[in-house]
């Protein structure tokens, strides 16, 4: 069960009153802070926070890592990240992993695909990857495993950030009223920023690109610090959904009066004025660090000869009832479809498109019932399909006006914000009664895909 997003970040604020308290030399690192509460690293039993030991502790186990580093090749899986690197660079794009198949069966990165194409045309790119992307031909190199180098590498920035870490944390210790657990994971979430950057200033320093482009400023801070602490320009891309009630994008009006750099990027490039209008008014950004772009991410439409068979012969002639779901909440859809394969008669049939990031075996439940469809398959091929769009709270309710389908909303109490601002904003249906047969409604889409995506 995940808590609401506005009690979250109501919570999360009330426990201070001062943002100073999160203070460093140069930087301010709230933003981690939050990061860490809101992903529970705590809760991981094999988190070690090995940087907020005594100086003795922390420099006798920084000796052993690295020896045993050496024995299990980790210094030399470092080494080759390093070399790869050398290596003239205009730009740096790091693409967090998601890819689709093409036509050819060939897999394609999600985000920066497109912009590569165009850059690389007039400058040198060096194009790494968070995630694995087999046979991927313009993939430099993958960074799969930063936090698996622990505190083995160094860099002469270690000594004062590990200081600065140690002395800001002293302050949220004392001068905030966070429990025990949420101290854990803030300190869980410092341990991981110092680990990160350190390996990213190590790889930017080898690099020196003139921009980095990267997904998402959050769960990215230690990229983002190495970035500006070298002086290094970091442009975010928009990845899809941006919501009035983000944890992420979405800040008291305090923090951008802060007098110290809060980690974000020094600019984010977003895909119409409804997404500026958002992050303005939601204080992550100021007009002048907003750019707009057309919407330049990967998607495939037409579907290969393999999926045409198998989505055919699945539906027959039948309507297609789409459930895109999301990470975390596979409870909730198993939950609905379960009830919603009761109620459905023979005209009807449910695929279920799995997130990216989620194990299809989750759905394993319904792998044997002949009226659900559980697939990886694009989106965008399955919505050539679908008469009915379903999800909780996803940025396919967005995508689905492309293809003038409304959406209609997987009720759930803990996501009632994003779902309820959802609907005002672009209609649909609220599904509060899992037993209602929703396809009787006759909801008709109230607006258009290009007033979101500039296209």
């Amino acid at each position: 069960m995940i808590s609401s997003f506005k009690k979250f970040k109501n919570d999360f604020y009330s426990k201070f009153s001062d943002l100073s308290i999160f203070d460093g030399e140069d930087f301010n690192f709230f933003k981690v802070a939050l990061e860490g509460l809101k992903v529970n690293y705590y809760s991981k039993l094999d988190f070690k926070t090995y940087v907020f030991c005594s100086d003795f502790k922390f420099y006798f186990l920084r000796i052993l890592f690295q020896l045993k580093s050496i024995i299990n090749g980790k210094y030399f899986d470092f080494k080759r990240h390093i070399k790869l690197a050398k290596k003239k660079t205009d730009y740096l794009i790091v693409e967090p992993g998601r890819y689709l198949l093409n036509s050819e069966n060939k897999p394609i990165p999600i985000y920066f695909p497109k912009i590569f194409k165009k850059l690389s045309k007039t400058n040198n790119i060096f194009y790494v990857t968070e995630g694995s992307i087999p046979n991927c031909d313009f993939i430099d190199d993958e960074y799969l495993d930063i936090y698996s180098f622990g505190i083995s590498i160094t860099h002469p920035v270690s000594k004062s950030l590990r200081m600065q870490l140690i002395s800001v944390l002293g302050k949220i210790k004392h001068k905030t009223s966070f429990n025990y657990t949420e101290l854990q994971n803030i300190t869980c979430a410092f341990q991981k920023f110092f680990v990160e950057s350190i390996f990213w200033l190590n790889i930017l320093e080898t690099l020196r690109p003139k921009k980095i482009l990267m997904i998402s400023h959050y769960h990215h801070e230690g990229l983002i610090f190495a970035a500006k602490f070298l002086n290094i320009k970091i442009i975010e891309y928009q990845h899809g959904l941006i919501s009035r009630n983000d944890i992420f994008y979405d800040f008291p009006k305090f923090i951008k009066n802060n007098h110290k750099d809060c980690l974000f990027a020094h600019q984010i490039n977003v895909f119409g004025e409804f997404w500026k209008k958002i992050l303005i008014e939601g204080n992550s950004y100021l007009d002048n660090e907003i750019k707009l772009i057309k919407y330049d991410l990967y998607y495939r439409s037409e579907p290969t000869e393999i999926e045409n068979n198998v989505l055919e012969n699945f539906i027959n002639t039948r309507k297609v009832i789409l459930i895109c779901t999301q990470t975390y909440l596979e409870y909730h859809f198993i939950n609905y479809i379960s009830k919603l394969v009761t109620i459905i008669d023979n005209n009807l049939c449910i695929i279920v498109k799995v997130h990216p990031q989620e194990d299809i075996s989750s759905y394993s439940k319904f792998n044997s019932n002949s009226n659900i469809l559980i697939t990886k398959i694009p989106t965008d091929v399955l919505f050539n399909y679908a008469s009915y769009h379903l999800t909780i709270y996803s940025t396919t309710a967005f995508d689905a006006l492309r293809y003038n389908l409304s959406t209609y909303y997987i009720f759930i109490e803990d996501c009632s914000e994003y779902i309820e601002e959802l609907n005002a904003l672009i209609g649909g249906c609220i599904i509060k009664d899992y037993g209602v047969k929703f396809w009787e409604l006759n909801i008709k889409p109230k607006l258009h895909g290009q007033v979101f995506f500039n296209v």
